[in-house]
């Protein structure tokens, strides 16, 4: 006599549903728990976004104003700029950069270094005559 095992149709079909059931339960949880993550006070750590890990602009910004009456040209970093008369341009460039007349006016001349960018410009503005 050959004895034949019969699988439970009903113990089947439960294992089935309790697994999906599971993989149910860990999505929601998940999707329920995954915008709170930004919200931990460790969530900055373990999200290094490439614009906060980026280094920090170390760029200097000031103002350029020509005083004279006539139009007056500079070479910041070998980028060229037209200034009007009696008119003012924002120039942003790095420490150590040299400012270069172009043109002749009031107490320099063409290829004259006007000055040099440092920190202590930053947001000032320079005359020129």
């Amino acid at each position: 006599m050959r004895i034949e095992k019969i699988s439970d149709p009903i113990k089947e079909g439960c294992a089935m549903q309790r697994k999906n059931l599971l993989v149910v339960s860990f999505s929601v949880i998940l999707s329920l728990f995954a915008p709170a993550a930004h919200a931990w006070p460790f969530g900055k750590l373990f999200h290094l976004h490439p614009a906060h890990a980026a280094a920090v602009d170390s760029r200097i910004a000031f103002q350029l104003y020509n005083k004279s009456g006539i139009i007056q040209e500079v070479e910041v970093g070998g980028r060229k700029y037209m200034l009007m008369p009696n008119s003012g341009l924002t120039v942003t460039a790095p420490a150590g950069t040299e400012v270069i007349s172009q043109t002749v006016g009031l107490g320099h001349n063409k290829g004259d270094i006007l000055f040099a960018v440092q920190p202590s410009l930053r947001n000032d503005t320079i005359a020129i005559r």
